[in-house]
């Protein structure tokens, strides 16, 4: 039975002082009060900015282009690009066709919007659509591109 009262006793006084302290308030607290969080936060990832992506070499190494609208000569780019990133706005011309001829020709192959290849050379991926390069590796063989609806 002492044990008892002894347990609730020290119980009650150790809530009846939690109780009665002083709490900060987290809105007026500055960064110099604020306690750290436990637990880092995700990384947050980048919304649509209407751009695809283009790098020389994969996981975004190297010369890199962007565009944010069609282009029937990646000059700088072309037959360069091993990383690959649609970053365009979700709706009307959501997609890009990745063509291996120059002005939209040959064999082509979509990229989705949101969607990205950071390793052309592991993926596999190759051109299927009728044309010149049909078949052929995407790494390092797209000369052109477009935005379209859906692919």
């Amino acid at each position: 039975m002492r044990t008892t009262r002894a347990l609730v006793t020290a119980l009650t006084v150790g809530a009846l002082t939690l109780l009665t302290a002083p709490v900060a308030d987290a809105r007026t607290a500055g960064p110099e009060t604020a306690a750290p969080p436990s637990v880092s936060a995700p990384a947050a990832v980048p919304g649509p900015d209407g751009y695809l992506y283009a790098w020389e070499h994969p996981h975004a190494g190297g010369f890199h282009c962007r565009w944010n609208g069609n282009n029937a000569n990646w000059a700088g780019c072309r037959n360069k690009v091993s990383d690959i990133w649609n970053n365009g706005y979700p709706g009307r011309a959501e997609d890009v066709r990745l063509f291996y001829g120059l002005d939209w020709s040959g064999s082509w192959v979509c990229l989705h919007q949101g969607h990205s290849l950071p390793d052309l050379g592991l993926s596999g991926l190759r051109f299927f659509g009728a044309g010149a390069g049909k078949g052929q590796l995407v790494n390092d063989n797209v000369s052109s591109h477009d935005w379209v609806d859906a692919c």
